[in-house]
């Protein structure tokens, strides 16, 4: 799923009131990857996106020079379905549409009022907790009734993505059952190649010519079994949500594969029909952290105590008749209550620990922001089994715009000639009221990643806003390469740079 794709799926689950993954065991570790696990563009990728109205939203992007196998961290050992990508010049077509509207869509600087996208909302950054709540159906969505019956209503997404020149497919429908349950429906489809013409009258023996046209379309179709044979892959999933628990059951068609998740959460949670929105941010901190009440005349600093949090513990277990195969994993994880929810002054932290008692693999993680535009992570991966071990560690900082000293923000704009996509010359007075930044969260200009393993895996990425764009420009190094060759071999191992601009 693109970018953009991914943070309208977000704001679709945010606008129908639905936990997006503070809730949810597959996001158990969330805050630690979002640090740790950003991705890198292979290439060279460019994507247009309109938004004719608030429910439909077509793109297009363009990719160049990607490598045939894309380098991925973690390392995934799962296949790529379908054929390779081309490294000359491939495409993708795409759309969404969702029942419910949404508004946030525009990277345009001239943009204004809420059709403006928050750049927190749409890069992988450190994300802030929630109290969880028993989700509700927005007031658009709720039943009523017309000549004496009851008509339901139900939100729902579509999102589908063509490749081009490749023959694939993928596909994404969420659809909204009750107030506490949601169904999700994701394909992946890749026609098989056409096998060549057989010529079976050149053979008089029916046998024969029956054998040759069998063998000629077991070559052409590739392997009949096993993962690789899988051109296409449909998954189902049901998810329940009360707020104080959810699970989540799927099917998985290709490999007959069958799994459950599930996540309680300890201590205390929202309201019923409270909204699972992001902790309200205040101007003063520039919408890095909640918002801070007014300190009486008389208070005096309150002693810290620790932490205080709230503790959630989960698993998942899998099995595959098909495959003979079966998965289990266990994790318990501990979040601290925002200030806005009642918790005291503390910084935002997440503590998880997963393990894999089949596999013998014990993960630990913790991330914190350490600042106002600063946050931390670290991982320690290690298994049981083969005494394996990494460390990882990484963090992200923010870039905020900074007045001139001794001038307002009156005068840091100049009245001229309108600028035009790429931020070049001045504003008329009709878009420097426009451009003005009214909240602090739009004086972010970009956030710079960095990654570091001990397996001498090194990853920088920055992302910011350049005009009307969003810019991403990372690569993706081998130390360890680098240094065996004694210098011969060039460490970096992936670069790109991928521009986005949604109107």
């Amino acid at each position: 799923m693109s970018q953009q794709a991914a943070y309208l799926l977000r704001e679709f689950l945010l606008a129908t009131n639905w936990n997006t993954w503070d809730n949810h065991y597959a996001s158990l570790t969330h805050p630690s990857r979002q640090l740790l696990d950003f991705s890198i563009p292979s290439g060279l990728h460019f994507a247009v996106a309109s938004h004719p109205t608030l429910n439909f939203t077509p793109g297009v992007n363009l990719s160049s020079l990607v490598p045939e196998v894309p380098v991925t961290y973690p390392p995934s050992p799962a296949p790529v379905l379908g054929p390779p990508v081309s490294p000359l010049l491939a495409g993708q077509l795409s759309y969404l549409f969702s029942s419910a509207p949404i508004s946030a869509t525009s990277s345009k600087r001239a943009a204004e009022g809420d059709a403006r996208i928050r750049f927190k909302d749409v890069v992988q950054s450190f994300p802030f907790g929630t109290i969880p709540v028993r989700p509700e159906l927005r007031d658009d969505a709720l039943p009523t009734w017309k000549g004496g019956e009851r008509v339901d209503k139900a939100d729902f997404l579509l999102y589908g993505r063509l490749y081009v020149p490749n023959p694939r497919l993928d596909a994404l429908y969420v659809h909204r059952l009750s107030p506490t349950l949601q169904a999700l429906v994701s394909l992946i489809t890749v026609p098989s190649p056409a096998p060549p013409p057989t010529l079976t009258w050149e053979n008089t023996d029916p046998a024969a010519s029956l054998s040759a046209s069998t063998s000629s379309v077991a070559g052409a179709s590739g392997p009949t079994s096993g993962p690789l044979a899988r051109l296409s892959e449909l998954e189902l999933k049901l998810q329940q949500n009360t707020g104080r628990w959810s699970t989540e059951y799927s099917y998985a068609v290709g490999d007959g594969m069958w799994g459950v998740r599930g996540l309680y959460n300890f201590g205390r949670w929202g309201e019923p029909g409270a909204a699972s929105t992001a902790v309200p941010v205040s101007p003063s901190t520039g919408g890095a952290g909640p918002e801070t009440r007014e300190r009486a005349v008389d208070e005096e600093d309150e002693m810290p105590a620790g932490l205080k949090g709230r503790w959630s513990a989960g698993g998942e277990i899998y099995f595959s008749a098909q495959e003979r195969s079966a998965g289990v994993s266990t994790g318990v994880r501990f979040t601290t209550i925002p200030e806005s929810a009642g918790g005291p002054p503390q910084p935002p932290t997440y503590i998880s620990a997963t393990i894999n008692p089949i596999m013998g693999q014990l993960s630990t993680a913790y991330a914190v922001q350490v600042g106002r535009d600063a946050s931390l992570a670290s991982r320690f991966d290690f298994n049981l089994y083969s005494y394996d071990a990494d460390l990882t560690v990484g963090g992200e900082w923010f870039q905020r715009r900074t007045p001139a000293k001794g001038k307002g923000r009156e005068e840091e704009y100049k009245a001229g000639a309108t600028f035009d996509a790429f931020g070049r010359g001045a504003d008329d007075e009709e878009t420097k009221r426009r451009r003005k930044n009214n909240d602090a969260e739009d004086e972010v200009l970009g956030v710079l990643k960095v990654r570091a393993s001990t397996n001498a895996d090194v990853a920088m990425l920055w992302e910011g806003r350049l005009g009307d764009f969003i810019v991403s420009a990372g690569l993706v190094a081998d130390i360890r390469l680098a240094t065996q060759s004694r210098g011969r071999i060039s460490p970096i191992r992936s670069i790109g740079l991928s521009a986005s601009y949604w109107a």
